[in-house]
């Protein structure tokens, strides 16, 4: 068969493939459960996704390969994909790496499962005779230096290992990991062809993957409608790093392994600068994080698209210069570098400058001071505020808040409780001192999300006709935020969201909290989010930038109320336990997701913590449900120096925080305020919403397998520098003066003040 023909044959069936099975991969996903739901600050779509489109490439990759063998049995014509032990080494690598990429984004494992599963099959393709047997050397007489078996085989595992990972690691916008991979392949197939001698092998490979991935890029585009997942990014990695090692790139030239280096530089270069700020942060290479390329060129005020076009023209520069090299040699490829790094750099520089003018430009009524300082055709010289809360959690939140306000002279600070809960909420208001103006009383016996709402929102609309405040203010997630906010709509206030930007991408999880605070988000005029991720959360809501004020989490101003040194717990147990001279781990485990063998393995771990250190003393919070209580006590029951106590109120917890050596839960709150007592947290739980906290130090995810909770704590209980550089982080989530940052921005956008706030920042 005409190379030339098969060439085309074979990209053309590839793409075709790949092309009509990607919709039915997304069928698929959708069924299997298989999506990506935006849990974190590093994604940047807002729905959930489906993953696996890379069975869709690697569908098209296979096919097209079956159709070369088979047809030229049956034609009798001569096909480049002779199935002789190095490709059968590539067929055999890839499909394990495609079956481990399924797993992964079906359950997602650990990094240290499938890293050595990556080496197995890399090792694979070296052992099948594909290697990296010499380097260029000028200074050697033959111009190479070879490597024996002992180099040769670890950095051959070395390059594909790396490749796999880079692609993967570089899949973090629409298009973007697709893209890059078909330039590269692109751009392998070129530098083959052009050679004198052609590798006509790797050619129709590079020509099959580019196909297979052109057909399913069209439905990865921005906004994409499916991801490849680690099936995809992991199988098109481990094929680009065997195939641009294969064929020409071994013959002995003066660029042997230069030619692969500027194909995959951007996900090799991208992938190693990741690796040494993550060592050099204390954290693991594999921990995810926003500082990769195309997180950089977002945050500098690219648009997605724009991002992902600079990264494309940087890739495609990059192969056209290994053309160039393999070509006209290493002069004309560094000039032509250099021309493309100006060209790419000078463009980036200018679209960021075009994006920022542009919203510069944007206007929101609310946000002009001159407009605000008008309210109902009268000028302000106070501000009326009337707060909304009705649970314990918000009531915590909230009361650091109503005691700034009440201290601000510019100001006339308004309460009302709805009393969603009762009781806890009684404790919170006489603990802060807090007597509501206001108080709905709407709590009823076997309350339902319907009765709140109908019972709240009438009480409100009473509440807000008789005193017609300035603004209302709600917080975070309850269904009284909700009423709340709907409430002041009706009645045309303006509505301050306090914790805004909260994000599990999921209406029913958890319910009804995700679509309580999206819906305030939208009735919302100022959105006070507490962190850097939240915000981003928000702009890609749609959200003005100009509304949205970072001001950390109002939770850590309460801890100075909450937190004394000369406390009395109201817990009997509390009072008897010796926290000077003993090292005490507080402890909280109930969440839905941890019942069952996570919770069984999560008790014998602490059991065996206590077991292994005689100066611990473990205090375990138990949850009310007869599911914690009979593992907790079935495990922990009965055992010397663990204390299984009942829920505590919001002081005694707080306190016996401040007063442990570190907390082990699978709480989100905890997360936010143990860093501001200075307490390391291990999370029992395989993921977190609150990445911020791990990215800082404050937190480590201990997940729900025994030996590694016994490891994690292990750590902390034995290195003393370890424990004091978790202990010593920076808390992302507030440092005690969001409430005076809030009370700043209202006097600020109501043009009280000409002072801009400004926003925290860790």
């Amino acid at each position: 068969m005409s190379s030339v023909y098969e060439y085309f044959i074979s990209f053309t069936l590839a793409f075709i493939v790949a092309f009509s099975a990607t919709p039915a991969v997304k069928s698929l996903a959708f069924k299997l459960g298989v999506v990506d739901v935006p849990k974190d600050s590093r994604r940047m779509h807002k729905n959930p996704i489906a993953l696996l489109g890379g069975l869709a490439i690697i569908a098209g990759f296979f096919v097209s390969i079956l159709f070369s063998v088979v047809s030229s049995k049956l034609l009798n014509v001569e096909t480049a994909l002779v199935f002789d032990t190095r490709f059968l080494g590539l067929i055999a690598g890839s499909l394990i790496i495609a079956v481990l990429g399924f797993i992964d984004d079906k359950v997602a494992l650990s990094a240290k499962l499938k890293f050595p599963i990556q080496i197995v099959a890399a090792l694979i393709v070296a052992l099948t005779g594909t290697r990296i047997e010499f380097v260029t050397n000028p200074f050697s007489v033959i111009g190479i230096s070879t490597f024996g078996p002992w180099i040769s085989y670890p950095l051959t595992v070395i390059w594909i290992v790396g490749i796999t990972n880079a692609i993967n690691f570089i899949d973090g916008l629409d298009g973007l990991a697709a893209g890059v991979s078909s330039i590269a392949s692109m751009s392998l197939f070129f530098v083959s062809v052009m050679r004198g001698n052609p590798d006509i092998r790797t050619a129709v490979l590079a020509a099959i993957l580019a196909g297979s991935i052109l057909g399913f890029l069209p439905y990865n585009f921005n906004p994409a409608k499916i991801f490849m997942g680690d099936t995809g990014a992991t199988f098109l990695g481990f094929v680009l790093g065997t195939i641009s090692i294969q064929g020409t790139y071994k013959s002995y030239t003066a660029i042997a392994i230069a030619v692969p280096l500027l194909v995959l530089a951007l996900p090799l270069f991208d992938t190693l600068f990741a690796i040494l700020r993550r060592v050099a942060s204390g954290k693991s290479p594999m921990t995810a994080d926003r500082g990769h390329l195309h997180h950089r060129l977002v945050d500098m005020g690219l648009t997605q698209k724009q991002s992902v076009s600079v990264i494309y023209v940087a890739s495609a520069a990059l192969g056209l210069c290994a053309v160039v090299l393999d070509y006209k040699g290493p002069v004309s490829a560094i000039i032509l570098v250099i021309a493309v790094a100006i060209f790419i750099v000078g463009g980036s520089m200018y679209m960021s400058e075009v994006n920022s003018a542009s919203k510069a430009k944007e206007v929101h009524y609310l946000y002009n001071p001159s407009r605000m300082s008008i309210i109902g055709g009268r000028k302000l010289d106070r501000l009326k505020v009337m707060t909304i809360f009705g649970t314990r959690p918000d009531a915590v939140k909230m009361a650091p808040l109503v005691k700034e306000l009440e201290r601000c002279d510019k100001i006339d600070s308004v309460v009302c409780v709805t009393a969603q809960h009762r009781e806890m909420l009684d404790q919170v208001l006489k603990m802060f001192e807090i007597t509501p103006q206001h108080d709905l009383n709407i709590m009823q016996s076997r309350q339902t999300l319907t009765g709140i709402t109908t019972r709240a929102l009438e009480g409100l609309e009473k509440v807000m006709e008789q005193e017609k405040p300035d603004i209302v203010l709600v917080h975070g997630d309850t269904t009284t935020c909700f009423v709340g906010s709907l409430a002041a709509f009706y009645k045309q206030i303006a509505v301050g969201h306090v914790e805004a930007g909260l994000r599990t991408f999921d209406k029913f999880s958890p319910y009804p909290e995700e679509m309580n605070r999206k819906l305030t988000g939208s009735m919302a005029d100022i959105h006070l989010a507490p962190t850097q991720t939240n915000k981003e959360n928000l702009l890609r809501e749609g959200v003005s930038r100009d509304s949205i004020y970072i001001t950390g989490n109002t939770v850590n101003d309460a801890l100075k109320t909450t937190v004394k040194e000369d406390y009395t717990f109201q817990c009997e147990e509390l009072k008897g336990i010796d926290f000077k001279n003993k090292r005490i781990i507080a402890v909280t485990a109930h969440r839905r997701e941890n019942l069952g063998e996570p919770l069984h393995n999560i008790c014998r771990a602490l059991a065996a913590i206590v077991d292994k250190y005689d100066d611990v003393e473990l205090v375990y919070t138990v949850h009310l449900n007869p599911v914690v209580q009979d593992t907790a006590k079935e495990i922990l029951g009965g055992k010397e120096r663990v204390h299984l106590i009942p829920p505590l109120d919001v002081q005694d917890m707080h306190n016996l925080m401040a007063r442990s050596y570190m907390i082990m839960t699978d709480s989100g709150g905890i997360q936010e305020e143990a860093p501001t007592l200075g307490k390391p947290v291990l999370v029992l739980r395989k993921e977190t919403e609150r990445p911020e906290a791990v990215k800082a130090g404050t937190v480590r995810l201990a997940g729900t397998v025994e030996s590694e909770i016994i490891e994690h704590a292990s750590k902390l209980l034995d290195d003393k520098e370890d424990y004091d550089k978790m202990a010593k982080a920076v808390n992302p989530y507030g440092d005690g003066h969001a409430s005076e940052r809030i009370v700043n921005v209202l006097l600020y956008h109501f043009g009280l003040t000409d002072e801009i706030p400004e926003e925290f920042s860790v």
